[in-house]
């Protein structure tokens, strides 16, 4: 079998719902990142064999294959395939996970991995209605909405309010000083749109962190989910529109197209988990990936645990033991934004950009997914 490589990782900012992308449609979004993969590594798109992207919502402006309309757009030729994948908030890095897979198969030499969500203009739960099959009630009784699941989470794993908003002051915090010192300027691509009053302005990078925030601030937010909970506003993921996208290939392809390998795929893992609490995912997702590469959790620099929820890598990090410290050191979701089919992808991203900064060696991304999955992906900067 051959290796997978990263060779090049970029995306749009994370705009804030209903804010300043609400007058780009998704598929002109997705151009974005595919259009600048090509012009960065000056591609000749025919070399691309497949794209992939991952997009929870396939519904509306997001249906008829998203990824396929993207593709057209972005002016590629006709005989470029792509297909839009679903495993919910793991999409965008399964999307990259399957396009690793078929270069280290043989089947792709060159493809793109990647993925979309535009939240204001397919809302979420847009395209709800699985749920309500009578064989899975049957089944399943007992299934909530994440919110709850999360409630549950803390309970079960003794999580306090105290930790989870603790948690989430770190992620605005981090985020602020990622943001200050540029640490996302190389893979963010400007995006146009149109402003309230007709103009014509671009967003340069993501607009939803809050660096006002206060511990104080985090403390009086009510709950959202039940009325003497511990998940609000202000410790859950912040609902954006984003679009991502990364150039996976093997070594003969990158040393004929004079493409530099940035980092390569070591190893991955899905796994289903308790569909009824739904977050836990993460946790053995974590265990197999470490298994498959041969490696222990301490030889991991560093670890994006997607902050669907603070309780969610709360309790990775306790159950794992992992070092806090190597943790989404850039913030998460909380502050950042959480454009769930994009969102995989985009922390590949993350941690590729992260691991050349800080000249660490191995990053590790994780997601809890609904109805009780968990994904990780094991790479290596080169």
């Amino acid at each position: 079998m051959t290796e997978a490589f990263i060779f090049d990782a970029v995306r749009t900012p994370r705009a804030k719902r209903k804010g300043k992308f609400s007058s780009v449609h998704p598929v002109d979004l997705m151009t974005y990142p595919l259009k600048a993969l090509v012009e960065r590594n000056k591609l000749d798109p025919n070399e691309i064999n497949d794209v992939a992207l991952g997009c929870v919502t396939q519904t509306g402006e997001q249906g008829w294959c998203v990824a396929r309309s993207a593709v057209l757009a972005s002016g590629f030729p006709i005989t470029v395939p792509a297909t839009t994948i679903n495993r919910l908030c793991g999409s965008g890095q399964q999307a990259a996970n399957f396009i690793a897979s078929s270069v280290i198969s043989g089947s792709y030499s060159l493809a793109i991995g990647g993925g979309l969500e535009h939240m204001t203009r397919c809302p979420m739960f847009s395209d709800i209605g699985g749920e309500e099959s009578s064989f899975l009630k049957k089944l399943y009784p007992d299934l909530v909405q994440q919110g709850e699941s999360a409630e549950i989470l803390s309970e079960t794993y003794k999580i306090s309010r105290s930790q989870i908003d603790e948690f989430a002051f770190s992620s605005q915090m981090r985020a602020k000083q990622a943001q200050e010192e540029n640490r996302f300027e190389k893979s963010v691509v400007p995006v146009s749109f149109t402003s309230e009053s007709g103009a014509i302005s671009q967003l340069t990078k993501d607009d939803n962190p809050r660096p006002e925030t206060t511990p104080e601030i985090l403390a009086g937010l009510k709950p959202v989910f039940r009325e003497n909970g511990v998940i609000t506003a202000g410790n859950a993921s912040a609902i954006v529109d984003g679009a991502c996208a990364l150039l996976i290939g093997n070594e003969q392809k990158g040393r004929e197209l004079s493409l530099t390998p940035r980092a390569r795929f070591v190893s991955q893992a899905v796994v289903g988990s308790e569909p009824k609490i739904m977050l836990t995912g993460p946790i053995e997702a974590t265990r197999q990936a470490l298994t498959r590469a041969g490696l222990k959790l301490q030889d991991i620099d560093l670890f994006e645990i997607n902050e669907a929820f603070a309780p969610v890598p709360l309790v990775t990090i306790q159950e794992l033991g992992i070092d806090p410290t190597k943790v989404n050191v850039n913030g998460g979701a909380i502050a950042l934004g959480h454009p769930l089919g994009a969102t995989g992808a985009i922390l590949l991203n993350t941690i590729v950009d992260e691991l050349e900064r800080s000249k660490k060696r191995y990053g590790l991304v994780t997601m809890c997914i609904g109805l009780g999955m968990g994904i990780a992906t094991i790479v290596e900067r080169l």
